[in-house]
């Protein structure tokens, strides 16, 4: 009679612990829609690349040439990127890149005043790639990290809204 239960007993806290992860692990995409019925205006200091800018713009759909009075700001200054080379054994050449990024956010709704340092951090295995290759990697990783910010910047305008 006790191995008759056992089995039951196994498959039923199995089933429970599926479902437990299922929902507990439940993913969400980012939704930007809420970000586009408000108006922004956008600001950036000059180091802040151009694709970053665009892909910012895109999204907030930058009104700082209409004449409402709202006062809803993003300003994002001090980015940063550096990468760093990994080495590890007897290999000449570094065996992974590490690229760190950071930017400044500052977001103002109404009275609400937001600063913020987000970081974003990418690696990728370079043991393997010429240097052209190399090079294609980096500008794929730049541009995950500027989706990164992008994300992130998306989740604090919603965050200081609530």
């Amino acid at each position: 009679n006790m191995n008759n239960s056992s089995p039951i007993k196994k498959s039923s806290l199995f089933l429970f612990i599926i479902l437990f992860l299922i929902s507990g692990c439940a993913f969400n995409v980012l939704d930007y829609s809420y970000v586009k019925d408000k108006d922004f205006q956008l600001s950036f200091t000059s180091d802040v690349p151009d694709e970053l800018k665009n892909k910012i713009n895109i999204v907030f759909q930058d009104n700082s040439l209409s004449n409402s009075l709202n006062s809803n700001f993003i300003k994002i200054s001090g980015f940063t990127i550096e990468t760093y080379d990994i080495f590890s054994g007897k290999a000449l050449r570094a065996l992974e890149v590490e690229v760190k990024s950071s930017i400044l956010l500052t977001i103002t709704i109404g009275n609400k005043i937001n600063k913020k340092k987000l970081m974003a951090m990418k690696r990728y295995n370079a043991n393997e790639l010429n240097i052209l290759a190399e090079k294609e990697m980096l500008d794929f990783i730049k541009k995950e990290i500027y989706e990164d910010f992008l994300d992130q910047i998306v989740l604090e305008v919603g965050l200081i809204e609530v």
